[in-house]
């Protein structure tokens, strides 16, 4: 079974945002920040429990059942079926685990594992929409945007690169660029350098995030109501 694994940064504390659940502070005040730090499948279920002690009352497991506390003072139930996975029953074999939270998006990450590949299930702790991606979710440092990453070639989706929107407290993509044929590539994150410029790394697919030609650096930029990716030039030697 082949599955990707997909984290992201958390950003602050939730028990601070999340009004009327105030018992919930002492939980959540001295837990190492250490839920969600990066893509590491082997690490799953110690990631979850990061999470868990972290968040305190607002994010629970009981056996296959993970339950996240909205704002709203309703909760939104994810269930495992641990026994397809075990019999290769493909088609039910399903499991959650809670990844991070964005504190400034106020938005949960569930990653979804299948019998093969996974997504990520983006759960607004304010309204309870979700949006499922493919790939890896990276928020601005303000919460109002993320970027997709999604270097599975095997069983992610078609867009290797989508931006999405919390606007309205919403979840939705704004923009999405097609997997280019015949040129398999990796792309890293190196940083937000604004709401409108993403610093980003690609790699040739089987580089093992080497590069060879010395570039590998590019830049998504929001130009109008779409974006626009530019490959910059290596610096002269």
């Amino acid at each position: 079974m082949r599955i990707r694994m997909v984290y992201m940064l958390v950003a602050g504390c939730l028990a601070l945002l999340l009004p009327g659940y105030a018992a919930a502070q002492d939980d959540t005040k001295t837990a190492a920040a250490t839920c969600g730090v990066d893509i590491d499948g082997e690490k799953a279920n110690a990631l979850e429990a990061a999470c868990l002690r972290e968040f305190g009352r607002l994010a629970s497991r009981k056996g296959d059942l993970l339950t996240l506390r909205l704002e709203s003072g309703a909760s939104k139930v994810y269930r495992d079926d641990p026994k397809a996975c075990e019999t290769d029953d493909a088609k039910n074999c399903i499991s959650h685990r809670l990844a991070a939270y964005h504190a400034e998006a106020r938005v949960y990450s569930i990653v979804i594992q299948y019998y093969e590949g996974s997504s990520v299930e983006l759960l607004s702790a304010r309204t309870g929409k979700v949006l499922l991606v493919s790939g890896t979710p990276y928020f601005s440092p303000d919460g109002s945007r993320f970027v997709v990453i999604d270097n599975d070639y095997g069983h992610g989706g078609p867009h290797d690169l989508s931006v999405g929107s919390t606007a309205n407290s919403s979840l939705s993509l704004e923009w999405e660029h097609l997997s280019e044929a015949g040129e398999l590539r990796e792309w890293r994150l190196e940083r937000w350098i604004d709401n409108d410029h993403i610093a980003l790394r690609v790699y040739p697919a089987d580089a093992d995030r080497r590069c060879p030609d010395n570039n590998c650096d590019a830049m998504l930029a929001r130009f109008g109501n779409s974006w626009v990716i530019r490959r910059l030039s290596a610096p002269q030697q």
